[in-house]
Order: structure tokens, then C-alpha cells, then sequence
């Protein structure tokens, strides 16, 4: 019988080094550095923060795939295993490639239901308004590594839609920057805190 993976292991090491990246960016701030130089270090610890986002949905499907395997063997007519076994199941959701890569929520929702089905589908479980956030990370990430006119466009885009931003500032400026919404993930915290506290929940209840 394979392995059963960890699913608890698995959230327990994202939500370390989400706690990791921003236990650096405040420490950052609280040691006088210069403003300049903190934006800049809130930029790169967004990246990092998709990072593991990325490696954690990669994972967590992985973990969907070997624990409830009914729906992908049927689907791909695979016989004498009743458990999908860890690598096969990474090879599946990496689709032979040598990465996990999706380009929003609704991606990987969509690749999801593709490999473990809509029933067991962990990501269908995550809040439409947490979708959003986890994209504005994405389209931050794509600005930041890319800088091209569609990663520009996304990035104004996302801002707009779900911070109701219609001149987009760069992107240290905006994530340094103190969100007080009333529907903030992290009132009164800067707008990299509310989408870490949104990637947080998003490893902890997925």
C-alpha cells in the first residue's frame, strides 16, 4: 500500500515560512532602515509569499491525489492500485513537466477537477473574496519578476478590481502601504500583511 501523505506536515512547513518571510519584512521596519530599502524588501517578500503558494497548491493537490485517488483512477482506467502513489500523483499534477504552474485561482480550480474531480477538489473550498486576494499576489509577483505590458495591465487590473485602486502605485509603494479598509484582511497593517494573512487561511482551512 504507498504512502499516505502528510497533509499536516505539508501546512505546517507553508505556514512556517509565510510566518518566516514576514517575521523578516517587520524586522525590517523596526530597525530604521531606509524607507527605500523596506519597500523594496515588501516587494521581494510578496514574491516569496507566491513562491510558497505555488510549492503549497502543487502539494496540496498532490496530497488530494494520494489520499482520495478514486476519481483519477477511474478516470485514467488505472487497475491493480487502490492509492495513487506520491511520485506518480506529482508527475500527474506536474502533467510530465518539472513544475506545478497555474495562472489564478480559477486555473487551478479548473486543473483540480481535471485530476481529483469536483468532490474532491480542495481549492473549490477557498472564499471567492481569498481568490481574488491569492490573484492580486499573482499579478504582483508577474510585475515584479516579468514586468511586461500584460503583467503591467494585469497587475492595474487587479488592483482596481479588488482594492478599487485606479492609479496604480509600484509595487513596494503599494504593498508598504497601510490598508485601512473596513474589510481588510489586516486592518490598520500594511497590504502585504492582508495578503499573507489571506495565504495563511488559505494553507490552514484548504
Amino acid at each position: 500500500m504507498p504512502r499516505t501523505v502528510d497533509l499536516n506536515r505539508i501546512r505546517h512547513r507553508a505556514l512556517h515560512s509565510v510566518q518566516k518571510t514576514m517575521a523578516r519584512y517587520e524586522n525590517a521596519g523596526t530597525a530604521k532602515l531606509h524607507y527605500l530599502l523596506v519597500r523594496w524588501i515588501a516587494q521581494m517578500s510578496a514574491v516569496e509569499l507566491h513562491v510558497i503558494w505555488e510549492r503549497f497548491a502543487e502539494d496540496r493537490l498532490v496530497a488530494a491525489l494520494n489520499h482520495d485517488s478514486s476519481y483519477f483512477l477511474e478516470t485514467h482506467q488505472v487497475l491493480g492500485i487502490t492509492r495513487v502513489p506520491n511520485g506518480l500523483a506529482r508527475f500527474a499534477v506536474r502533467g510530465g513537466d518539472r513544475y506545478f504552474d497555474f495562472r489564478s485561482c480559477s486555473d487551478l480550480i479548473y486543473r483540480a477537477d481535471k485530476l481529483a474531480g469536483k468532490a474532491g477538489n480542495p481549492f473549490r473550498a477557498i472564499p471567492k473574496q481569498d481568490q481574488h486576494y491569492l490573484d492580486v499576489l499573482s499579478a504582483i509577483r508577474n510585475r515584479v519578476v516579468h514586468g511586461s505590458d500584460a503583467a503591467v495591465a494585469a497587475y492595474r487590473r487587479e488592483l482596481r478590481g479588488v482594492y478599487g485602486i485606479t492609479a496604480a502605485p509600484e509595487p513596494n509603494e503599494f504593498l508598504h502601504a497601510i490598508d485601512n479598509r473596513k474589510l481588510s484582511p489586516a486592518r490598520k497593517r500594511s497590504r502585504l500583511h492582508g495578503l499573507a494573512a489571506v495565504l495563511e487561511r488559505t494553507i490552514a482551512t484548504t
